[in-house]
């Protein structure tokens, strides 16, 4: 039996895309430290392209005040020191939010080939601070995610060319620009804002596959997304605005729509609702969710669905259905409408909210059984609350 080489066991001899990897794996302090295991480890560090600053300090205010000045510094530094591309660069500690710190930082890696840029995934704050100004230097960004930011744009901008992912959290900014933004990225490929300002937005991205939509909306109007294949919106308080003043268009890519809170009782919304489904004629999953708190601006009758629906429309191709906090007979005329106008739906999944007594539930899977249906091959399951 031969004798094994030291040379085989020696973490030196490591490739170097596998000693990227490696630092990768721990946390960027850490990474800095393997500079002591040998020679060929000491710079390996500066030479990283993923980079994440998540730490967040224990202890009192003053002790935190300290740990982020020590933090700053130390991105500071690393950014110094640091040789070669950077394609991934994330902030998510809440105690890295300086402005000033944060601009000198993107102001050296908007030269180093950045690819993706995370800012404030975790920052727990109430006030937003203004966006560094040299993020719109990063012409080469595929994915970005903003998170309380006042996104104000300097004039000559004109969009990111390479964007494939956009993620603005509770950032404030103008509609016009977020409208503008989307339009100036011609590879954008999904996009997903959570607002609090009362927006109704008009989307044109050629190429935007995924939309997420979620909070205060007074409308979103669909007005140039040929490729669009997935859409979630998730309604917040009552849509008071009237709603579908433009001309409607016919989104023949959707497959999948999800709804969330929406109030099945409010005018505004169901109006809302019936647009996007006579207007997916190639819709093949449709997931709801009940608004809980059941208030409206303008009422809905029972009868909305049969009333409004023309009589000869179907879901030509919806298989799936999945709709959660069904609990009055509002949320059971739409099931009906939908198993009975779906000739090929193949699986419903129906569950009450989770406050729901036993008796409750009983009764609405009883309304669900009694509701008529035309795929002769639908599966009805009644899951627990999520």
């Amino acid at each position: 039996m031969g004798k094994c080489s030291r040379k085989d066991n020696n973490i030196s001899d490591l490739p170097p895309n596998i000693i990227e990897k490696i630092l990768t794996k721990i946390r960027i302090r850490d990474a800095v430290k393997t500079s002591i295991l040998s020679t060929k480890w000491r710079y390996q560090w500066t030479a990283m392209t993923l980079l994440v600053f998540d730490e967040i300090p224990d202890g009192s205010l003053d002790d935190q005040k300290a740990a982020e000045i020590r933090l700053a510094n130390f991105v500071t530094q690393f950014l110094l020191l640091h040789d070669g591309p950077i394609h991934k660069f994330k902030v998510t500690t809440s105690y890295l939010r300086m402005s000033t710190d944060i601009d000198q930082w993107l102001r050296v890696i908007s030269r180093k080939d950045i690819e993706e840029l995370i800012l404030g995934e975790n920052w727990n704050c109430i006030n937003s601070i203004p966006t560094p100004s040299h993020l719109f230097s990063c012409q080469g960004l595929t994915r970005l995610k903003l998170c309380k930011f006042v996104v104000k744009p300097p004039l000559k901008f004109q969009g990111f060319p390479c964007l494939k992912y956009l993620n603005l959290v509770h950032c404030t900014a103008a509609l016009e620009f977020i409208e503008n933004l989307l339009s100036s990225c011609p590879l954008l490929e999904k996009f997903k804002l959570i607002t609090a300002d009362k927006l109704a937005l008009t989307v044109r991205a050629p190429n935007l596959k995924h939309l997420f939509a979620a909070g205060y909306l007074r409308d979103l109007y669909l007005e140039h997304t040929p490729v669009l294949v997935y859409l979630c919106i998730i309604f917040e308080k009552v849509w008071k605005d009237n709603l579908l003043v433009k001309v409607p268009v016919t989104y023949d890519s959707i497959k999948i729509i999800e709804l969330e809170g929406i109030n099945f009782e409010e005018m505004n919304a169901v109006l809302y609702v019936l647009h996007l489904l006579l207007h997916s004629p190639n819709l093949q999953e449709l997931r709801v969710s009940e608004d809980l708190s059941c208030g409206h601006y303008k009422a809905a009758g029972l009868d909305f669905w049969e009333k409004c629906c023309p009589s000869d429309f179907t879901f030509k191709h919806l298989k799936v259905m999945k709709m959660s906090n069904v609990m009055n007979k509002h949320n059971i005329e739409f099931l009906k409408f939908v198993l009975e106008r779906s000739p090929v739906l193949e699986v419903v999944s129906v569950s009450p909210p989770s406050m729901y007594y036993k008796d409750g539930q009983m009764n609405m899977v009883n309304e669900v059984l009694r509701v008529g249906r035309v795929s002769p091959s639908v599966e009805i399951n009644f899951l627990d609350p999520w």
